[in-house]
């Protein structure tokens, strides 16, 4: 059942060593490669320019003269809406990296792959028909200001504004 020959067994953990071996360096050189990734996405108008790194971390914000023509609300639009759009990114160009490196370790590819998914969302610029809603495209990608609440009012200082609530009795 199993081989007693002492030279068998030491040629097959040879080679199982290897095998570990060669996948430590499969391993390292699709770290390496996905580390490198970033990508960088900017505002239709030029306005707004973000760069995000392999892990989606923003790494650099520039930011033109024209932001001078918008309110701080809409600037905040536009940032988030390129960070999203640049984080979104990453899952295709991670998994190219990783099938280029680790590409017969199937499982291990897709379970990452799919983690930056979760996290970021599909980038769905590639879909056929994005942002159509039966009226036509959507054209600009700031979203208005919520609308803003009117201040509450203050309830009165005195004692009386209580009584007939049966607070005070």
């Amino acid at each position: 059942m199993y081989d007693t020959d002492p030279d068998e067994m030491e040629r097959r953990l040879s080679q199982w060593t290897q095998g570990f071996a060669e996948k430590a360096k499969q391993f390292h050189a699709m770290r390496t490669q996905v580390e490198q990734i970033a990508v960088t996405e900017s505002s239709r108008d030029g306005a707004v320019r973000v760069t995000v790194d392999s892990r989606g971390m923003l790494t650099d914000l520039t930011l033109t003269d024209r932001i001078r023509e918008m309110s701080p609300p809409e600037l905040a639009v536009q940032v988030m809406a390129c960070l999203r759009r640049a984080q979104q990114q990453l899952a295709p160009l991670v998994q190219d990296a990783m099938q280029a490196t680790v590409g017969g370790d199937e499982p291990v590819v897709e379970k990452v792959v799919s983690g930056y998914r979760e996290r970021f969302g599909e980038d769905l610029s590639m879909a056929p028909d994005t942002m159509v809603l039966g009226l036509g495209a959507i054209e600009d990608d700031t979203a208005p200001p919520p609308p803003r609440r009117p201040p509450r009012a203050a309830p009165p200082e005195d004692e009386e504004y209580f009584a007939d609530r049966g607070y005070l009795r």
